[in-house]
């Protein structure tokens, strides 16, 4: 295999990951659909996923000098390029006997968006890609799946009618209040549109595991090789589903979101590697030169068009994409411990917070370094009989890497964020005005990183007597926020709200 070949191989796989290639779309862990969706990313991230891979994969020694030779070679193409018998989208496998099915376009699948049944020649295509994984993965399927394909309209639709079945206004006026009063979002942005918005955008293609159903977003009943990329990825999730039921483990999301962050990112990481393989060993001798630039081209196509993605808030964006970029990392490192058989292990028992997957070695070490979670103290004898407590969670690791990244703290975040212990959230509503109070309770590994996290985020602030003040618009008072902090070194509670007054009498009764 030649120079270009080889680059064009490379770059084809990190910007796969770049653009995302799977995930459950769980933004804000909890208020989106829960189906696994595979979307697209952020291409800017591609250099940052040349210098992961080249720490994590021999494979991929070199590939920064490669890609950086592949850029000149596409601007200035050879005369021509030997093809291979055998093009991309042409199955190996005997497309099954019998007409292509006549299928009711409104018929829909059970609890599913509807979509109709691939053509003959899409599902040969597809049967050749599943036995492909399950060679490559080492895991059996125990259960036959079901495929389907979707317009855009008919994602849009299914989005909106899962959004409304899960999620209620109050939902997202919480999340908005709680990004707000952190200063990750504006005051007034509307989540549900955003979220509508994005997923339709992003998704290419899901696996709802309550149906065993593929779903694959195809406006002409086409399935490039994009596409078969993506179906590799999701036809793991499937393997992942029947030896350890995906939605068990995202049901502590409910109550424990840094959790199940990081069992998304063991399985979106397994899943994103699986597909990297696959590519490499399986989809790449199909193709040749000219059909590995044209996938090239499709992949950067989509990225330049993802208009909706540019649009929202950072940390939306960071929460989309670490379960693939952080995730992969992670599951390199497991893999490299004991193969494929490692990583089935760690499915078996995943890790149990974002920290872990941040330092592996946390979660592979003999003694594992598990979150140690405080006590939270109830403030709603305090605020009174006209409020309720909105929404309580867990903190981790990303959560603080987040904070600071998009807070404008100045230092190294990634070392201030690192030490976390364990962390609690709560937020409080009043119930006619609605005016909020957001409850950080943060446990440290030591004093050291306790104040080394504080004295970063302190300086996101300006002081304002006792209180610290962030004044998000200058414009408006309405929009100023309050903050207030107990404690310090190993543990510590944080205080937000519009209101001083809240801020000041939750300080004064905490023990």
């Amino acid at each position: 295999m030649n120079r270009t070949r080889v680059a064009i191989i490379g770059l084809v796989a990190l910007l796969l990951v770049a653009l995302g290639a799977s995930g459950w779309l769980w933004v804000e862990r909890g208020t989106l659909i829960s189906r696994d969706a595979t979307t697209q990313a952020e291409f800017g991230k591609l250099k940052d996923q040349v210098t992961a891979a080249d720490e994590v994969q021999d494979k991929n020694r070199q590939l920064q000098d490669q890609v950086n030779d592949l850029q000149e070679r596409l601007n200035n193409p050879p005369t021509s390029v030997a093809e291979p018998t055998s093009p991309a989208l042409e199955p190996t496998a005997t497309p099954e006997a019998g007409p292509t099915p006549t299928v009711d376009p409104a018929a829909p699948t059970p609890t599913g968006p509807g979509g109709v049944e691939p053509p003959a020649e899409i599902v040969a295509v597809m049967k050749q890609i599943e036995q492909e994984v399950i060679a490559l993965r080492g895991l059996p399927e125990e259960r036959p799946v079901t495929r389907r394909m979707l317009t855009r309209d008919e994602l849009r639709d299914y989005i909106v009618k899962e959004m409304e079945t899960e999620n209620t206004p109050a939902d997202f006026r919480h999340e908005t209040s709680q990004m707000w009063m952190l200063g990750l979002a504006e005051k007034d942005i509307d989540l549900q549109q955003l979220y509508i918005d994005l997923q339709t955008e992003q998704i290419g293609g899901f696996y709802d595991p309550e149906t065993d159903t593929f779903y694959i977003i195809a406006e002409n009943n086409d399935f490039p090789a994009a596409d078969q990329i993506t179906y590799a990825h999701e036809f793991n999730h499937n393997l992942q589903d029947q030896l350890i039921n995906l939605q068990d483990g995202l049901k502590v999301g409910e109550f424990d979101a840094d959790r199940s962050l990081a069992f998304r990112s063991l399985v979106e990481g397994d899943a994103t590697k699986l597909m990297s393989d696959w590519l490499q060993t399986d989809l790449v001798p199909r193709m040749s030169p000219d059909q590995l630039q044209e996938l090239l081209r499709t992949l950067q196509e989509q990225q330049d068009s993802s208009d909706i993605l540019e649009k929202v808030p950072g940390v939306l964006r960071d929460g989309l994409v670490f379960p693939y970029e952080d995730g992969l990392t992670f599951v390199e490192e497991v893999y490299a411990a004991g193969g494929w058989e490692a990583v089935t292990k760690a499915l078996q028992d995943p890790p149990t917070s974002t920290e872990q997957i941040l330092h592996p070695e946390k979660y592979l070490s003999a003694t594992r370094d598990n979150p140690s979670l405080p006590n939270q103290f109830d403030l709603l004898p305090v605020l009174g009989a006209d409020w309720t407590t909105a929404m309580t969670n867990t903190i981790g690791e990303f959560d603080l890497k987040s904070l600071l990244n998009y807070t404008d703290a100045a230092g190294d975040m990634d070392a201030a964020a690192a030490g976390i212990g364990g962390g609690r959230m709560s937020l409080y509503e009043h119930t006619s005005d609605f005016t909020p109070v957001l409850q950080w309770t943060l446990r440290w590994d030591t004093a050291a990183d306790g104040d080394e996290f504080l004295n970063l985020f302190r300086a996101t602030f300006k002081s304002n007597g006792d209180l610290l003040l962030r004044e998000n618009d200058l414009n408006r008072t309405d929009d100023d926020v309050h903050v207030g902090i107990k404690g310090s070194g190993q543990e510590f509670v944080v205080i937000f709200s519009s209101n001083q007054d809240n801020v000041r009498n939750a300080l004064n009764a905490l023990p």
